[in-house]
């Protein structure tokens, strides 16, 4: 347990760094002996940055997490289609197909009372939009992977259904499991064991995952079982050296006002003093919280919670088709 406390501590600790300067293509700064502008001739000259433009390993494997489909094109699109220019080898994982934003129901298709066929359908098609703003960034689909989690529920897989004998039920699909495979359910041990899996399959040498400080918890949760997973595979060996691991940011209303740690934004993980605590409260967010704070004995089973029963073969999940309203 110590060690997956230091490695999520350090991920929240360098986090701040890298979202700020990671990810961020800055212009060079002036040249030295260039003539100042003349007033009013054009926009004033820029100062010179400390921040120097992300430099990738060389023979670089990435793989990039996003909770939903459009977030890694909000975070980190321009990487992406730099990384596809260059045919770096890429991984783009969704961990929820965006199937629980009933605003997007009621305001883009005219449903004002959404089924849980609806919201199935909404992820079919955010899978789909995912897919062709990827393919407009040169990723192809090969490279590209739904894991069908719950959206809005991976902060309940992390608290309260992390084991597989309690798996979470979407208040939105009413599903208990993802598509495929067969026997993973909706619970925070399916999910790190299937993270897991892609890492060491891929054996990625940059790992890109949301900003631990998100205010969005299906972002900060979504660190926070890439996290697990990478402490899991560092432990046993698999992953050495451990990949760098960057962070980019999508909802924080302070940003960037939140200051950051003054080391570099690349080292491996477990590296640094478990100072997440201090950290959090330096900086006045919520500490994150710890899996293991969990209760040690599952909490009895509501009845919507009980795993779905399908005859093997049978489709997971009931979709229909939606038109956008003009």
């Amino acid at each position: 347990m110590g060690g997956r406390r230091r490695a999520l501590a350090a991920v929240a600790l360098f986090a701040a760094v890298s979202a700020v300067g990671g990810l961020r293509w800055l212009a060079p700064a002036p040249r030295v002996g260039t003539p100042p502008e003349r007033p009013g001739s054009a926009e004033p000259a820029r100062p010179a940055s400390s921040v120097a433009p992300l430099a990738l390993p060389a023979h670089a494997r990435v793989v990039v997490f996003a909770p939903h489909p459009d977030d890694e094109t909000v975070g980190v699109g321009g990487l992406l289609f730099r990384l596809a220019q260059g045919h770096t080898p890429l991984r783009v994982v969704f961990v929820t197909n965006g199937d629980g934003y009933r605003r997007a129901l009621e305001q883009d298709f005219a449903v004002e009372r959404p089924t849980d066929a609806d919201y199935v359908a909404l992820g079919e098609l955010r899978q789909r939009e995912a897919l062709a703003a990827l393919a407009h960034l040169g990723v192809a689909r090969r490279d590209v992977r739904f894991l069908g989690f719950p959206d809005g529920g991976l902060a309940e897989l992390w608290r309260a259904h992390w084991l597989r004998t309690h798996p979470y039920t979407s208040p939105y699909t009413k599903e208990s499991s993802p598509p495929d495979p067969e026997g993973v359910g909706y619970d925070g041990q399916d999910l790190t064991t299937i993270v897991s899996g892609l890492l060491r399959d891929f054996g990625p040498t940059v790992v890109i995952m949301p900003h631990p400080y998100d205010t969005h918890l299906d972002h900060a949760h979504t660190s926070y079982f890439v996290t697990e997973a990478l402490s899991e595979l560092e432990a046993s060996g698999v992953l050495a050296p451990p990949p760098t691991v960057l962070t980019y940011l999508v909802h924080h209303p302070r940003w960037p006002v939140l200051p950051g740690p003054s080391f570099d934004r690349e080292f491996p993980l477990g590296d640094l003093p478990d100072t997440r605590r201090q950290a959090c409260s330096a900086r006045g967010v919520p500490e994150p919280a710890r899996r293991d704070e969990r209760l040690p004995a599952p909490l009895p089973l509501p009845e919507r919670a009980v795993r779905h029963r399908r005859p093997v073969g049978a489709r997971a999940h009931r979709g229909g088709a939606l038109r956008r309203t003009a």
